[in-house]
């Protein structure tokens, strides 16, 4: 019975979401006049479905300050991460990569620009190569980027391949990549399913790694580092949170 209501109160959480995303955007991609309102409007829909599904988020660590240039990347398992994701770190980011599907909302590329949303082309290299060179200006100009580790949600218990993306745009700006962890989402609402558990999503900002020195060469080896970082501390938040 449990499991039934669970399920009911995540259908329910998700469908609201789903239906709502197409209002928002475009509110946010006309109404609104600043980068922080904008994404204050998808902050507000996104902690919205967390308090449906009754999920709480916790941050602790130290974000990368304002102007100093640093690529934030991190682990997703679960839609529920990318919900925390979309909640809380428009306050320590100053652009955000994500999947071009996201183009496919109403006004969702007006939306983009306005927030500062960089839509990673799939199956596109002309297209990626000129959007790491975007970034990679701005990420030398003093903001901080944040980039999915694995580039979708894993589905698992634990961190997932980390692609070289991040590590490239950090090594060609030469700037720190910061690993962040998200605990607990997986457990909350395992994907892909829309069961809602009650529970609490942590979040926690590791220490900055330079890449001072490191050329393209080393990429795959620095995305190998960081996602060993972010797997030990995602086991070390399990222990922490009783669940080992």
């Amino acid at each position: 019975m449990k499991a039934i209501v669970q399920t009911i109160r995540g259908g329910i959480a998700s469908a609201l979401w789903l239906m709502g995303a197409p209002f928002i955007t475009t509110w946010a991609a006309f109404a609104t006049q600043t980068r922080d309102s904008a994404c204050a409007l998808v902050g507000a829909h996104f902690r919205r479905f967390l308090r449906r599904c009754r999920i709480e988020v916790k941050i602790d660590g130290t974000p990368p300050s304002e102007g100093e240039g640093a690529i934030v990347c991190y682990n997703e398992s679960s839609f529920a991460d990318v919900a925390a994701f979309g909640m809380i770190m428009w306050d320590y980011v100053d652009r955000v990569a994500a999947a071009d599907l996201y183009a496919f909302l109403p006004f969702g590329r007006r939306l983009a620009r306005k927030a500062q949303i960089e839509m990673v082309p799939r199956g596109n290299r002309n297209g990626t190569d000129e959007l790491i060179e975007r970034i990679v200006r701005k990420v030398q100009g003093g903001e901080r980027m944040a980039w999915g580790g694995e580039g979708h949600l894993v589905g698992i218990d634990g961190v997932g391949h980390f692609k070289r993306g991040a590590c490239i745009v950090a090594i060609r700006a030469q700037v720190p990549i910061v690993p962040v962890t998200y605990y607990g989402g997986h457990k909350a609402m395992p994907f892909p399913t829309v069961r809602a558990r009650p529970g609490t999503i942590h979040v926690r900002f590791g220490t900055p790694i330079s890449t001072v020195g490191l050329t393209e060469d080393d990429a795959r080896d620095l995305a190998d580092k960081v996602q060993a970082i972010v797997s030990q501390t995602y086991e070390e938040m399990r222990h922490e949170a009783g669940d080992a």
